[in-house]
């Protein structure tokens, strides 16, 4: 499914925005589920080690080492007991970009085009994320290339630049990528971290269902934001318009107004399928809408997840 839509314009928004960045300033974003890592960062580990928090007991087995022995226990229950310990870790992010030409659209009412609104989210999320220490890379799919465009996770202080660069340069133009996106993230993420996939989402569910399932079963955390235009969701045209498929260039002539009903219904159908999909596969889903401040929504997004852990 992708986007017909009459030409619109409008002053361009400021797409990285320190002043809206640093009102994000203090807010922590831990991952859900257990993550894996090397350097000491927020996010808890499955992995069991020596660290200053301790975990829980268990039995001890000939060949374990003593000096974990908690003698305290024993003298209090005649147990022989080893301490465990979490081990705190850093978390690899990986920022997908949805680059299809439908992410090009910007509504008359839109501060910016989907596309500079999908930037200015991953550039926010980039940088609260490498101020936890964690580390973050960046993966898009363009149309014509043979390979991805990958930004290898990492946690350098130039990082944080190598990721605008990287968003600087996407361009929205060709069909549905969402499933190459999400292969080739399988691929790159060998080891369990998080999935930020920023798109909206204007492809049957069924043809990237299996890919984001993979991404779940293999233990990575996986968040979607929805960019979508009040434009698409209200269909507020009137009189005949011609429309132009923005991925295939297919050119029809709509009376709107007979058309709105049957549009939106459609439109419901189609919503209501991927809400299916997203809520069997436990994935976290925030819809951001063009003519609203992302930075309100990233922030509402930020303060549940911390209110919920």
């Amino acid at each position: 499914m992708s986007t017909a839509h009459p030409a619109t314009g409008g002053p361009r928004a400021a797409v990285f925005d320190p002043a809206a960045l640093a009102g994000l300033a203090g807010i922590e974003l831990r991952a859900r589920y257990l993550m894996e890592g090397f350097l000491s960062g927020l996010h808890r580990s499955p992995a069991h080690g020596v660290s200053l928090e301790f975990s829980d007991y268990r039995p001890y087995q000939p060949g374990d080492d003593l000096r974990r022995l908690d003698w305290h226990l024993y003298a209090r229950s005649d147990r022989l007991c080893m301490k465990r310990y979490h081990q705190d870790t850093n978390l690899s992010v990986l920022f997908l970009c949805d680059t299809s030409a439908s992410m090009d659209y910007r509504g008359s009412g839109a501060w910016g085009s989907k596309m500079e609104v999908a930037k200015g989210i991953a550039a926010a999320m980039g940088w609260l994320m490498l101020r936890q220490n964690d580390a973050v890379g960046a993966l898009a799919q363009e149309v014509g290339a043979a390979a991805p465009r990958y930004v290898r996770p990492a946690q350098r202080s130039s990082q944080l630049g190598v990721l605008l660069r990287h968003l600087d340069g996407l361009r929205a133009a060709g069909g549905e990528c969402l499933e190459a996106l999400l292969s080739n993230a399988v691929r790159l993420m060998p080891r369990r971290g998080m999935v930020v996939l920023v798109s909206d989402f204007l492809e049957p569910a069924e043809q990237y269902e299996v890919a984001l399932k993979r991404l779940r079963h293999s233990g990575h955390e996986c968040v979607l934001f929805q960019v979508r235009d009040r434009d698409e969701e209200e269909f507020p045209f009137e009189g005949v318009q011609t429309w132009m498929d923005s991925e295939t260039g297919e050119v029809r002539v709509v009376d709107a107004q007979r058309a709105r009903e049957q549009y939106l219904q459609r439109y419901a159908a189609f919503e209501a399928q991927q809400d299916r999909v997203f809520r069997g596969l436990e994935v976290t889903r925030c819809l951001v809408r063009t003519d609203r401040s992302p930075w309100d929504a990233m922030a509402q997004f930020l303060s549940e997840r911390r209110r919920l852990r």
